[in-house]
């Protein structure tokens, strides 16, 4: 009996025009759900699409970075070498002139302070 009474309430009730109202409600959601998931998808394509020019622009600068630290070791290198050969050289007169130096500046604060 029960059936008998929603029968003409079931989800494929006919309007006087003979369509279904189920189906058009259906339609009319997935049109719906359709233009949402548009606009979802051009919102993606678009962070998509910043998302890689921000790639591009780090790795130029990451590049940059890594041809300037090249560059500084470079420097370093050369500098390096540079120290050695000094320090290879014969003339190590510039240890005695730094002692002298010392011995110097000591006798003058020492005596700056005995006779004050």
């Amino acid at each position: 009996m029960r059936r008998a009474q929603n029968a003409n309430a079931g989800p494929y009730t006919y309007n006087s025009y003979g369509g279904n109202n189920e189906s058009q409600r259906l339609s009319e959601e997935n049109e719906e759900m359709t233009s949402q998931l548009k606009h979802k998808v051009k919102a993606l394509k678009s962070l998509t699409i910043d998302i890689g020019n921000e790639v591009k622009n780090q790795n130029s600068m990451l590049n940059d970075m890594d041809d300037d630290f090249h560059k500084s070791g470079n420097f370093l290198e050369r500098s390096m070498k540079r120290l050695v050969i000094m320090g290879k050289g014969s003339h190590n007169y510039h240890l005695i002139f730094l002692f002298c130096f010392c011995f110097v500046v000591f006798l003058l604060l020492w005596v700056a302070l005995k006779f004050r």
